[in-house]
């Protein structure tokens, strides 16, 4: 398996931290984004202190434009890459809401 680009440590879901099951399929989805591992992984929960969201959903921090819809019996439009998939879950997983500007 390729080198750990963030740390999935401190990352949690509903239930509390990432089982290593979980941890594993998001890490297959980095090392290899095609579209089995993005079927797999894109529904996977991810805690923002209590504000949930998917991997999929976090995707659109970093790609606005990224496909909101993906037919049911169809396979995924585009497929996030490594980079984007990182920068999303550090987007909604290690938020400092203390650097967030309130409006």
């Amino acid at each position: 398996m390729k080198k750990q680009p963030i740390s999935l440590e401190f990352a949690t879901n509903m239930f509390g931290k990432l089982k290593p099951e979980i941890k594993e399929r998001l890490l297959k989805v980095i090392n290899n984004p095609c579209q089995n591992t993005w079927d797999d992984a894109h529904c996977i929960i991810l805690n923002a202190t209590g504000r949930m969201q998917t991997l999929w959903t976090a995707i659109h921090t970093v790609r606005p434009d990224f496909c909101r819809r993906k037919p049911m019996d169809s396979p995924w439009p585009e497929i996030p890459t490594s980079e984007e998939i990182v920068e999303a879950i550090k987007n909604v997983v290690y938020v400092d809401y203390n650097r967030v500007q309130k409006n």
